[in-house]
């Protein structure tokens, strides 16, 4: 699949002489410098030894000059491009070539078996595969790699990335190639799959996936992105947006891996040299290889110089984090270690490339090329080929044997350092004008188009040569020809090699900083803004390298790059592009420059408290701050994020808040004049909001159009953030405050990024306060109307809180499904990480307990989702989690010694790990409470209810307008009138009619969950009555409602109930056991072991 422009042979005309002579050299791909790497075609890669050269077939052109530095033999220059394009092969047809491809891949059999054995494992299991080859720069880890492609299926796809050591801190650079060429492969395979494909990519992206497009731009001939969006509500929040840009970017690359990886079986995704990976690079690494929910087969495999990794470097850190990771997220990861040739490998190499020689020849000859290359492999095929080019090794035409003096070869190789070192000294015997062009590749990466090298040619060649410049179109040729550059598609080349790329760069040490300048400057004045906003970073990065006298005019030019990496999510990039365009700035520039200067500080506070620099943040802030000649309005987004800091970072809500209502108060918007009077002031700013928003008509909200405000949407992002600072701090005066002022400024305004969220919580604050749920239901609906007008509102957040808080008090809890559903992929494109897994609580936990689904059926979901929550490190979610699978697993398998008690394997808490959490506080009330329910009610109902008199309304207060409200409080109050009836004691009777009378009120709506609770209530209260006929009626009317809805829990409960009221009211022991057998058999398939256990007890010591 690689190199499939590459031909098994080629032919090329070369011209032997300035003077006119020319001769005719037919040169195979398969030999010369590279051929040990031999050629890859469209279906199988050859195998070699020469690492990051199997893409090359001729040999290289510096070794048909070798001896530069390594020998005293000096060979005239050659005054033309031609002269110096000799190969290694033989100049008269009666001299063999060296053949390298014969070798093969020398003492490589252990690491190839393992690769053989992890590709066989994974196309017969699937699963994931990582591997890391590490190793010398040039011990063959490439070809090693790519020679797992001539096994792969035709079903497969092999494709490779690559780091550059010129950009290692651009960010995405490898991983971006690789998937690029997937695009390009996709975009081969025709209309038809493209249109399936973008269906797909659509249907979890949306059609305007922009942060993956900029990294990707091959996607957009797949996805064909639509760049207008005139329904977007601008964020004015760049830090909670750079944020979650995070968790976007993770699920955009894990749904193209996914796609891709369903269509090519298996992928297989190499990237080279790691130890040049920027940090996000490494980041993607892990989300990929750790997707649990991808299930098609996926082989990641990564190469790295050992040399440059150690225990401080990015790619060691890494490598320790994925170890501990292989169990919990399901993948296989491999190590292995390429060591160098030892004298008896080169044995090998001689004896394959100089056939019919004596053994103790190649003996002495195998130890100096050890002694010289120390058995580096690359090094060593070098070495053997500049000694043949050189002539110190001799054919005998008439006994066709191989013979050299040691002696000479010693003495000639003593200067022999490394290969580098021997390239670069071959280079300098170079053409002027080839040594000039190679410098001048050299700082464009390890690829480059032709046009990108025109452009610096043209502009800065004539400075490097005296003659006049040729065109790069004859230059090239001879370069691709003798496997200096490969050239590819669209007029593309790349190194053969880094040791060549980094040979070239040594060729221009001594100017260096301003050769990099020049370059960076031609290329960012000379592109189009196009190809300069593809190649950002590398143009970024020589401007910085070369730019020594730190001159100010490009400082806008790193704003530029910060901006981009900050986009991407590529915060340590961006905070250093920050700070090299804050080292330039200078005092004028606050008066000239203001914007530049402000973006600056701005980008680098944010990004540093991203990376949990939260010092380094501060420090940007309040030297911006203490400036006299800024505006309130230009200072916001610096207080914004100050705000950022201690609400969300250093967890200090109530400073948060108080520093976020002076703020408000700065920009004339006071929420209370008297904090004392903040609660009846609240109540009543709720009452006139409700009673204005609910008087608007409904077309007033659909034709509502965004607010072009800047200050109001940065007053928004600070009402937004009281809201959050309040609640977490228990100020709900001031919760309610602000989110009425949100909605006011929406209909008075325009919409912003926070109304959805506004009118959501609205709805929730009518029935907490006001117990207005007409109210909520419209105020809800309004939110999830904005949702689909306009792009860029807090949907995932919204739609849950919307569904949780609101609509499931008045619609069927069944509805919920396919709203957690949409709130969970608008959290993950959005990158709304704690909405997106409070959505997948709720669609795999919250509700399938709610509506009784089996109870294996929602453990399986909580082990499918367990390790994408502990990768979140979202405490709260995490916890959230572990307490309901725990109370599940406890409920449900009869290893559990204690099933009424919280704890066991998976759920251990502290006290710390709810002191002043009140979510967590209410899910522990919740779960104890179901806990101590199931397994009392029917042996010693009156433990159940003590608890519940004890607990009372206490999870009302704590977590408000929860939908877990509803069966928590009837799951009391059937514990209250169980005891009730048999004990008749007035206090449970009293606490149960309380519950049944707020079930009455909310029972007229269309919640059908809730109408059958308050049927069964009834049916209870009738019974404490001795209403008796009356009972039974409403027994059977409760019975055949949750029927209809299949409620495994409830319909095990209600005929346990009802079992007992036949037996203990109407004396009908034998329609009492029937209706018995019936509760144990629904409680069987609910999955409640204990349960069943105990009423299969107590239907034989009712038969005794």
């Amino acid at each position: 699949m690689q190199n499939s422009n590459c031909s098994s042979s080629r032919s090329i005309r070369l011209d032997q002489s300035s003077d006119g002579g020319s001769a005719k050299r037919s040169t195979s791909s398969n030999g010369g410098a590279d051929s040990l790497s031999g050629v890859t075609n469209q279906t199988t890669v050859t195998i070699s030894i020469s690492d990051k050269s199997s893409e090359s077939g001729s040999s290289s052109a510096l070794n048909t000059t070798i001896g530069a530095g390594n020998s005293r033999r000096s060979k005239p220059k050659s005054s033309t491009v031609r002269d110096f394009s000799k190969t290694i092969r033989a100049t008269s047809d009666h001299v063999p070539p060296l053949d390298f491809d014969a070798a093969g891949l020398v003492s490589r059999d252990k690491e190839l078996a393992t690769l053989k054995s992890c590709y066989d494992r994974l196309v017969k299991d699937g699963g994931k595969e990582f591997i890391l080859v590490g190793g010398q720069s040039g011990s063959g880890k490439s070809s090693t790699i790519r020679s797992i492609e001539k096994n792969m299926s035709v079903e497969g796809l092999f494709v490779e990335g690559k780091f550059n050591m010129n950009t290692s801190n651009e960010p995405y650079t490898g991983v971006a190639n690789a998937f690029g060429v997937m695009c390009r492969k996709i975009i081969e395979a025709g209309s038809e799959t493209i249109a399936d494909l973008r269906q797909d990519l659509r249907k979890e992206l949306g059609d305007k996936p922009g942060m993956l497009v900029q990294l990707i731009p091959e996607l957009n001939y797949i996805m064909a992105v639509d760049t207008t969006d005139d329904s977007s509500t601008e964020s004015i929040g760049r830090a909670d947006e750079a944020e979650g840009g995070v968790d976007r970017l993770r699920f955009a690359f894990r749904v193209l891996t996914q796609v891709f990886s369903a269509v090519f079986s298996p992928l297989i995704l190499f990237l080279d040299d790691l130890h040049w990976a920027d940090v996000s690079s490494l980041q993607v690494l892990e989300y990929l290889i750790s997707d649990t929910q991808n299930e098609n087969p996926l082989m990641i495999i990564g190469s790295y110089r050992s040399e440059e990794v150690d225990e401080n470097s990015l790619l060691h850190n890494k490598m320790v984090a994925l170890r501990e990771k292989t169990e919990k997220f399901q993948f296989h990861m491999s190590e292995l270690m390429l060591g160098v040739f030892g004298p008896s490998d080169i044995e090998k190499v001689i004896t394959a490339v100089l056939p019919s020689l004596r053994a103790d020849h190649i003996v002495s000859l195998a130890a100096l090329c050890h002694k010289r290359t120390h058995g580096n492999p690359y090094f060593t095929i070098e070495f053997i080929k500049m000694l043949h080019f050189e002539g110190m090794m001799k054919f005998d035409k008439t006994t066709k044997t191989w013979s050299w003096d040691l002696s000479e070869i010693e003495n000639e190789t003593m200067s022999t350092a490394n290969v580098v070192a021997m390239m670069e000294q071959s280079m300098r015997k170079l053409p002027e004008q080839v040594q000039a062009l190679l410098q001048c590749a050299a700082y464009l990466g390890s690829t480059f188009s032709e046009p990108t090298i025109e452009l610096v040619w043209s502009a800065y060649g004539r400075r490097l040569v005296d003659t006049r410049t040729k065109p790069v179109s004859s230059l090239l040729p001879p370069l691709v020809a003798d496997s200096i550059f490969e050239k590819g598609e669209k007029q593309q080349y790349r190194w053969t090699h880094d040791k060549l790329q980094e040979a070239a760069l040594s060729l221009s040490d001594a100017r260096r900083g301003t050769f990099q300048l020049d370059i960076g400057k031609t290329l960012y004045y000379g592109l189009t803004e196009e190809q300069v906003e593809e190649d950002l970073f590398t143009i970024v990065d020589l401007i910085n390298s070369g730019n020594a006298l730190k001159r100010p005019e490009f400082a806008a030019v790193n704003l530029r790059a910060a901006e981009k990496a900050r986009d991407i999510s590529a915060f340590q990039a961006a905070s250093e592009y920050a700070l090299e365009g804050i080292s330039l700035l200078q005092e004028i520039d606050w008066i000239q420059n203001k914007s530049t200067a402000l973006s600056l500080y701005t980008i680098g506070a944010e990004a540093e408290l991203l990376l949990g620099n939260v010092t380094a943040a501060e420090g940007y802030r309040e030297l911006v701050l203490s400036r006299h000649d800024l505006s309130t309005l230009e200072m916001l987004p610096l207080q914004i994020g100050k705000a950022k800091a201690l609400g969300d970072v250093e967890l200090k809500s109530k400073e948060a808040l108080e520093y976020c209502l002076s703020l408000l108060k700065k920009h004339g918007c006071r929420l209370t004049r008297v904090r004392q009077l903040a609660f009846p002031q609240a109540v009543a700013s709720l009452i006139r909001t409700v009673k204005k928003a609910k008087a608007k008509p409904q077309s007033f909200y659909e034709e509502m159009e965004p607010s072009e405000n800047t200050k109001l949407k940065y007053i928004g992002y600070l009402l937004s953030k009281v809201t959050y600072n309040a609640y977490t701090a228990g100020d709900i005066p001031m919760y309610l405050l602000a989110t009425v002022k949100l909605v006011d400024i929406t209909m008075e305004f325009g919409a912003n990024e926070f109304s959805a969220t506004a009118f959501t919580f609205l709805g929730m604050m009518s029935v907490i306060v006001l117990q207005d749920y007409e109210a909520m239901e419209r105020f809800v609906n309004i939110a999830l109307g904005m949702l689909k007008k306009f792009r860029g509102m807090h949907a995932a957040e919204s739609i849950f809180a919307g569904h949780q808080l609101g609509l499931f008090w008045v619609k069927p809890p069944e509805i919920g499904r396919v709203a957690a559903e949409r709130a969970i992929l608008e959290g993950r494109r959005m990158g709304d990480l704690a909405f997106t897994l409070w959505s997948i609580l709720q669609r795999v936990v919250y509700l399938p307990y709610i509506t009784g689904r089996p109870i294996h059926t929602i453990l399986e979901g909580c082990s499918n989702v367990l390790a994408e929550f502990e990768e979140s490190k979202a405490g709260a979610n995490i916890l959230s989690l572990k307490i309901h699978y725990q109370m599940l697993v406890n409920l449900s398998e009869s290893s559990c010694e204690n099933p009424s008690w919280r704890f066991g394997t998976i759920y251990t808490d502290t006290k710390e790990d709810h002191e002043g959490n009140l979510i967590h506080l209410g899910e522990i009330i919740v779960v104890e409470g179901e806990l101590v329910f199931w397994n009392k009610i029917s042996e010693d109902c009156e433990v159940s209810a003590e608890r519940a008199l004890q607990i009372g309304e206490t999870h009302a207060k704590i977590t408000p307008a929860n939908f877990w409200n509803q069966i928590e409080s009837f799951h009391r109050a059937v514990a209250l009138y169980a005891a009730a009836i048999k004990t008749k004691k007035s206090k449970y009777k009293r606490a149960a009619n309380k519950i049944r009378k707020r079930m009455a009120a909310l029972a007229k709506y269309e919640n059908t969950t809730i109408q059958y609770f308050f049927m069964f209530l009834t049916a209870e209260h009738l019974v404490l009555q001795r209403k008796h006929i009356e009972a039974k009626l409403k027994y059977e009317q409760a019975l055949e409602a949750v029927g209809k809805l299949g409620h495994l829990h409830h319909l095990g409960l209600f005929y346990e109930r009802y079992s007992d009221f036949l037996r203990l009211e109407l004396n009908l022991e034998t329609e009492s056991r029937y209706r018995l057998e019936q509760a144990i058999g629904y409680y069987r398939d609910w999955g409640a072991v204990h349960k069943t256990k105990a009423l299969e007890s107590k239907m034989k010591l009712n038969r005794s």
